[in-house]
């Protein structure tokens, strides 16, 4: 489930390391262009929650992210 606040999201999907950034892969298709601050980051290709800002057209700003059981 996705939820968004103004710019705030919460998102679901799975983690990919891409050449440059993490990137989020939603199950309805969609990706999001991660940029982490100081967040630990699970292994690639784990399902996640991430919580952050908007940050341009498919960019999140991410403040937290956790594995999704």
């Amino acid at each position: 489930m996705n939820h968004s606040n103004s710019n705030r999201l919460r998102l679901t999907g799975k983690l990919i390391k891409g050449e440059r950034h993490y990137l989020l892969q939603c199950a309805d298709e969609n990706v999001w262009r991660l940029n982490f601050l100081d967040v630990k980051t699970p292994k690639d290709g784990t399902q996640v929650i991430i919580e952050g800002v908007q940050s341009g057209v498919d960019g999140i700003e991410v403040d937290w992210i956790g594995v999704k059981n």
